[in-house]
């Protein structure tokens, strides 16, 4: 993270939020929701903490938000298949390969949804509005599971698995051990899942 420093005064609205967001990003995945206080975050974006305050009434918000806005992007990237009429698999397939594309290109924000997808410092709301993003994720899954691609087990199973499986190609993705080529890697990660 490398935010340049500049008198508050000479940012524009716009900036500042970002660098609010960017700070938290950062500071919660290093240090955690506990141990991140509101002046931490302030001191790393560059602004006042009357100016944090000014976005975000209080740390419940930012870490709302920042999870709320960090879940619709990855959404949008993950389902944007602009063709529902291909097979179940392939539009499987075409997902998981746009979420590690996205892990690999957002790894902070992909290790905070790993990070934070079931803590207790997300409300609530946040979560079912979460939910409510990847409605056509379930959609699928249970269209996979009708037609056998998929387990007959709950689609709640599923999505937990899958993430478990893609989040561990992520991982292994950015060892570089070198056992492996990246597209070796991939490739095994996505054909475990359908195993």
């Amino acid at each position: 993270m490398n935010l340049q420093k500049l008198p508050e005064t000479h940012i524009n609205n716009e900036d500042k939020r970002e660098r609010i967001v960017s700070s938290a990003l950062h500071l919660f995945t290093t240090f955690g929701f506990h141990a991140t206080p509101t002046s931490q975050i302030s001191k790393a974006a560059h602004v006042s903490t009357g100016t944090l305050f000014h976005y975000f009434p209080d740390k419940q918000t930012l870490i709302d938000d920042l999870y709320l806005s960090i879940k619709k992007e990855m959404s949008s990237v993950v389902g944007n298949e602009d063709n529902p009429a291909l097979p179940t698999r392939t539009l499987l397939e075409r997902g998981f390969i746009r979420y590690i594309d996205w892990g690999i290109a957002n790894p902070e924000k992909a290790r905070f949804l790993t990070q934070f997808h079931h803590s207790p410092n997300i409300s609530d709301a946040v979560q079912n509005r979460a939910y409510e993003e990847f409605r056509w994720m379930t959609d699928l899954y249970s269209r996979a599971i009708r037609e056998g691609i998929f387990s007959n087990h709950p689609v709640h199973y599923h999505m937990v698995m899958i993430a478990q499986i893609l989040n561990g190609v992520l991982e292994l993705l950015t060892l570089h051990d070198g056992d492996m080529s990246d597209e070796e890697i991939i490739a095994a990660g996505i054909e475990k899942i359908f195993k």
